[in-house]
């Protein structure tokens, strides 16, 4: 790849790929035992019934989200970074992609960890395991350091390698289970006491980062439609079916842990083995986005140089074995990033696509984005809180309340200006 792999400028034309291509992208990097431990959590809480329609629910939303933040990407052909820099100013979008940096990076940290640990179970099992934990997160560490040296190239030749065996895994997981158990069970109600929209909620909140950095693959697609289209297959069909599939192991064995039903079932070594390839592909991934926003937050432009200090970084935080610190503080990111791709919607809205406004010169900081920014958050904390009610989902309360005072900014903004000028 080149050595900032286009970070800071469109990506050309003949680097440019379909609609499909990008899906099977980004399939490979969101759908990874996280997903799996949702989907039977929503299951085994809800019921098969409500189970699904909440998933379905929760996927139609969040495609919603990726089509519009998709064809952004695809239009102006730029990363998330160099997309806020022009909503947030050239410091305030600097900072924002420290902010993207650090969610993505110890999101890498983590799944590095439980990358180890399951490689170290398999080898157990096998009566192999020679090496202590750490040395296990190190050497996947670096695997998906080199990989993401590569670029979104490498990203495509993993997924394409790895989406179809995970899915393979997970039909067969089902066929078993409704072979052996009792089929009475997906008619039941669930054995928790959740709601439709705590479902729904699990769903949008666990991908709304996702859907706010579509753009770092986005760019590479032909068209906005081609973008659309990944959404759609992203969103609507693949990740609602990899769900629903691991839904019903859960509610058939009334058993929350994917890992557990499929060792019980005979698929221990196998299920265990995929796992963790397939935790590879994800984990380059977050390297990837973790290294595009740091790229633009240093203005530094060697990304293998960038990809590999934070690789290393990622590495040694998950050896510390620190990484549960870590989850509360990369949840609340949940609430706090999904504004911002509600911002630099708005944004695009209002500016139209012209492509100058993205890689000419900006203005230092937009403190009006920055105050909506802080505005969605504190009203889905206060709703959160509930103070009020809105729509129960947190990452939609404060992306849709930051997109519309957003809007309202520069619509007085705009009047404003047209007064001074007459």
């Amino acid at each position: 790849m080149a050595d900032d792999d286009f970070a800071f400028e469109e990506v050309p034309p003949e680097k440019t790929v379909s609609g499909i291509q990008i899906a099977v992208v980004i399939i490979g990097i969101i759908i990874a035992l996280p997903a799996f431990i949702t989907g039977a959590d929503i299951g085994f809480t809800l019921g098969f019934r409500k189970g699904v329609l909440s998933i379905v629910v929760g996927g139609v939303i969040l495609t919603l989200i990726a089509m519009a933040t998709g064809a952004i990407g695809a239009k102006t052909r730029l990363s998330t970074a160099m997309i806020v820099r022009r909503t947030f100013g050239s410091v305030g979008g600097r900072f924002v992609s420290g902010i993207l940096a650090v969610a993505c990076l110890g999101w890498f940290g983590v799944t590095a960890e439980v990358f180890g640990q399951s490689l170290r179970e398999v080898l157990v099992v096998q009566s192999w395991n020679i090496l202590p934990l750490p040395a296990y997160i190190a050497m996947g560490g670096m695997l998906m350091v080199i990989t993401t040296l590569f670029g979104f190239r490498a990203l495509q030749r993993l997924s394409e390698l790895t989406v179809p065996l995970l899915a393979a895994l997970i039909a067969y997981t089902v066929y078993l289970t409704l072979n052996q158990g009792d089929y009475s069970a997906l008619v039941k109600d669930g054995m928790g006491q959740a709601t439709l929209g705590d479902g729904i909620s699990a769903i949008v909140g666990g991908y709304a980062v996702a859907v706010t950095i579509f753009p770092d693959l986005c760019r590479f697609s032909r068209t906005p439609k081609g973008a659309c289209l990944a959404a759609l297959i992203t969103y609507s069909i693949a990740m609602p079916g990899i769900l629903m599939l691991a839904m019903i192991p859960s509610i058939v064995t009334h058993q929350q842990d994917l890992t557990i039903i499929m060792t019980t079932l005979g698929l221990g070594i196998p299920a265990l083995v995929l796992l963790v390839f397939k935790a590879w592909a994800t984990n380059s991934g977050n390297l990837y986005f973790a290294s595009l926003s740091a790229a633009n937050f240093l203005a530094y432009r060697n990304l293998k140089a960038i990809i590999v200090a934070a690789g290393v970084g990622g590495i040694l935080f998950a050896m510390s074995g620190l990484t549960e610190m870590l989850i509360e503080f990369l949840v609340m990111l949940g609430v706090s990033i999904p504004p911002i791709a509600g911002i630099y919607i708005a944004d695009f809205m209002v500016s139209g696509a012209r492509k100058d406004d993205y890689t000419g010169a900006v203005q230092k900081i937009n403190y009006g984005a920055f105050a909506c920014w802080a505005f969605g958050i504190a009203i889905a904390v206060a709703a959160r809180m509930e103070f009020f009610a809105l729509s129960g989902i947190s990452a939609i309360d404060s992306m849709a309340t930051a997109a519309a005072s957003y809007l309202l900014f520069c619509r007085i903004r705009r009047d404003r200006f047209l007064k001074l000028a007459r």
